[in-house]
């Protein structure tokens, strides 16, 4: 019987956007079992399993070992891709860390820019980091979002390019240009309404001087965000793009 292994539902979104043939980078790999799914769906061929931390590294080993990819997985001890060389890679997954850790690891490679497919899914701080892809010569050419448990992800799919400057509802949840056209979309689009509702109702009540912006910025999306949400059913009904 051929081995398999079950991912979350995160976790197998980034993998259905990882090329065929793809020589993937796998950073903050934890117990490597994204690589590791890839390779025994022959997807790819050879991948790198990387994290800071050697207790995490250690827990990839044990799933390398487990499925017999000793031949096919390197394990490497370092912070982002700083033990990655340029053209090791065509394809890079960086899930579950916050955005502004993610902009910081893609900072210190810019050889990520020349031909890499990156596949981010940052847990929190997405404005920042979507703001600092398009300042930063990087474009975001897909967007979906997942959800699991009771938490909903938001997967970028960028490579090097030139991005149009946001907005900050695009900031937030994405270019809509960008959305694949699912309709788990209506439901997240609810939800971050929702959220910032509350969050609104507490910066008007907040007298911190530096909460004036904030509130002036969220609200600016909040407005936006309303507006997809009322136009979202149909561009639903438009069918994936």
């Amino acid at each position: 019987m051929r081995q398999t292994i079950q991912l979350t539902p995160r976790l197998r979104a980034a993998a259905d956007w990882v090329p065929e043939g793809a020589r993937l980078c796998d950073v903050g790999t934890d117990h490597a079992h994204l690589p590791a799914a890839l390779l025994l769906e022959g997807k790819i061929s050879r991948a790198i399993a990387s994290d800071i931390r050697p207790g995490p590294l250690s827990r990839a080993e044990d799933t390398v070992r487990r499925y017999g990819l000793e031949e096919r997985v390197e394990l490497r001890l370092c912070p982002g891709l700083e033990g990655i060389a340029p053209g090791e890679a065509d394809a890079v997954t960086i899930c579950g860390m916050g955005g502004e850790m993610i902009l910081h690891i893609l900072e210190a490679a810019p050889w990520t820019k020349q031909g890499v497919r990156l596949i981010l899914q940052p847990q929190r701080s997405q404005p920042e980091l979507r703001r600092w892809l398009a300042a930063n010569g990087y474009a975001v050419r897909r967007e979906r979002v997942v959800r699991e448990g009771t938490r909903w992800y938001a997967l970028l799919l960028a490579e090097g390019g030139q991005e149009a400057p946001l907005s900050p509802a695009e900031e937030l949840a994405g270019r809509p240009t960008h959305w694949v056209r699912e309709p788990e979309r209506l439901e997240a689009l609810r939800a971050l309404v929702d959220k910032n509702e509350k969050l609104l109702r507490g910066l008007e009540r907040s007298a911190k001087p530096e909460d004036g912006p904030r509130r002036v910025w969220l609200q600016q999306a909040q407005e936006e965000l309303t507006r997809w949400l009322r136009e979202a059913p149909r561009w639903l009904a438009d069918g994936e793009t």
